[in-house]
């Protein structure tokens, strides 16, 4: 009988129990010894800001599979209090110390597995991280350690440093439990690496309509405490916010330290390096999960996807492969949804300054609509924004913001541009229709035939965020509005350059129009304001394009008639 293979893998929460469920199932003689150094494994993470929320009532929900599960049911060992110190790839032995005892000891193993996922950035030089009062959010102990001090020390006042996934789930987690919330974010948007600025400036509305202080474009100078060392207010470049509890939420750094002292190769990202097999410069060791860099499907460059969706793709490939197999992985999207509130959002591949900074040629498309058809009960409105490659019509990605359904939307996008797929192809998706789950014609079929419009020279567009510069510029140009009447009552944009001239009256009416003017025309949606450039094309008027999304889309501030 063949000797049995010794698996060894370091990390027990996501990539790793992925690795051994998979390693079992694909052998069942192996000898599988997961290496954890905190007290948990498995734990649900995803769902961190929903139990600091209470949606999420009992820690217990998160913990997936516990130790005596995976000895009892699977045979995998799991040594939870230990820390990996070193790897002796000569010897093929861990070095393993035990966190209760302070003993150290070796592991030999045949197969290793690194799997050490990420540790919150906090930057060194940020004055009062360490004050009390002051958190990150990883893993369930540091929820604990957030509800516990809400409990303890009654909290009227937080601040989230940071406005990722995290940052805002976090937001909306203490305004459930009634706190006054302010979001602080250098950059000028929120979910910056997710969503375009005009996608962005959905989610800010909603947050700022929810009560959140929103400070965008303001960096943090430091944490003050007061004289109990607790902390008491952020001082950003602008000014200080009071705070009584702080969430620094500044993303992730991959936990590649045993992979470097082991001499592996750490990518340019300051992920662990490895091939489409997970494996590492060594044969012998895989790695996986948020400590290694994977490849963007679009651009074929190196990133980090510190996602658990991912880290459980990694986990199985490398339990096939340690086993054995022959698995890859081709790479990741990038792909992200989240929930703000009442209003969902998600994304997918490139946004469009990450598509140009990419060397693309550009094309986008904002098309807002139902999440199912507007006569049946319940519709919500969505809008897609999607970017394709003008020279190959490919998609290269897309972004879904609103109030209805935006995830089916999402893998939708991701299943075209995972297969190579064209504005063309979306256009004639053959998708699911039913009123109460859909439109004849969805969101994303209307995105791809505006994109043909534009393509073909049909059509011609300008983003809300450029409208909305060029009036603030007070730049000469007639904002043409051709909704009824009762629209314009309900709400409008409040600029001089603005106008209105139901779509229904625009025939008759054109002469009243400079045609040496620019005209950029709205509505809604832009199905009419499209069909009045197309008219206003036809009367011999050259300079005209209509405001991509129109008024669904305009993130900015209206007149309106209940206000």
């Amino acid at each position: 009988m063949d000797k049995a293979t010794n698996i060894v893998i370091v990390g027990g929460m996501a990539a790793g129990p992925k690795t051994a469920a998979r390693a079992r199932r694909c052998d069942s003689h192996a000898r599988i010894t997961v290496i954890e150094q905190g007290q948990t494994v498995s734990e649900g993470s995803c769902g961190l800001p929903y139990f600091v929320g209470g949606q999420i009532e009992s820690e217990a929900a998160l913990l997936i599979r516990g130790p005596k599960y995976f000895k009892e049911v699977m045979d995998i060992d799991i040594v939870n209090g230990t820390r990996a110190v070193a790897i002796d790839r000569t010897a093929k032995e861990l070095e393993v110390l035990d966190l209760n005892t302070n003993t150290t000891s070796k592991i030999p193993y045949d197969k290793l597995v690194i799997a050490t996922g990420a540790t919150p950035a906090v930057p060194r030089g940020l004055k009062g991280h360490d004050l009390k009062g002051v958190f990150t959010l990883t893993k369930l102990a540091d929820a604990n350690a957030i509800l516990s001090e809400m409990t303890a020390t009654s909290p009227k006042r937080a601040v989230v440093v940071g406005a990722g996934l995290i940052g805002i789930e976090t937001a909306e987690a203490f305004r459930e439990r009634g706190l006054e919330v302010s979001v602080v974010e250098a950059l000028p948007t929120v979910f910056p690496a997710l969503l375009d600025a005009e996608m962005a400036s959905q989610v800010e509305k909603e947050l700022t309509e929810k009560g959140v202080d929103l400070r965008v474009g303001q960096r943090v100078m430091s944490l003050e405490g007061d004289d109990k060392g607790h902390v008491r207010q952020v001082l950003t470049e602008k000014g200080p916010i009071d705070a009584d509890i702080v969430l620094l939420a500044l993303g992730a750094r991959p936990n590649v330290e045993l992979a470097k002292q082991a001499g592996l190769t750490i990518g340019a990202t300051g992920g662990i390096a490895v091939n489409a097999c997970m494996q590492t410069d060594d044969p012998d060791i895989y790695a996986g999960g948020d400590c290694v860099e994977n490849v963007h499907r679009v651009t074929g460059e190196k990133i980090l996807a510190p996602m658990g969706s991912t880290a459980n793709k990694h986990g199985r490939i490398i339990g096939t492969n340690v086993t054995g197999g022959c698995d890859t992985f081709p790479g990741v999207l990038g792909t992200a949804v989240v929930k703000v509130f009442d209003v969902n959002a998600s994304r997918v591949g490139l946004g469009e300054s990450q598509a140009i900074a990419a060397g693309y040629d550009v094309i986008t498309a904002i098309a807002p609509g139902s999440e199912h058809a507007s006569y049946y009960p319940g519709a919500q409105m969505i809008t897609a924004k999607m970017v394709v490659d003008r020279a190959t019509g490919k998609v290269l990605g897309g972004q879904v913001v609103g109030k209805g359904e935006v995830a089916k939307r999402a893998d939708v996008l991701v299943t075209t541009i995972s297969l190579g797929g064209t504005v063309e192809d979306v256009a004639n998706l053959d998708l699911a229709y039913s009123p109460p789950f859909n439109g004849a014609m969805d969101v994303l079929h209307n995105a791809a035939n505006v994109i043909r419009n534009k393509m073909s020279g049909m059509a011609k567009s300008i983003s809300p965020v450029k409208v909305n510069e060029r009036i603030c510029c007070g730049e000469e140009f007639v904002l043409l509005d051709v909704r009824s009447n009762p629209e314009w009552e309900d709400a409008h944009i409040e600029a001089s350059q603005c106008r209105l001239m139901p779509l229904n009256k625009l025939r008759a009416e054109v002469n009243a129009l400079p045609k040496d003017a620019e005209i950029v025309t709205m509505c809604r949606t832009s199905i009419r304001a499209y069909q009045a450039q197309r008219i206003l094309n036809g009367e011999g008027f050259e300079n005209v394009c209509f405001m991509d999304g129109s008024i669904t889309a305009w993130p900015y501030a209206v007149v309106c008639k209940h206000k």
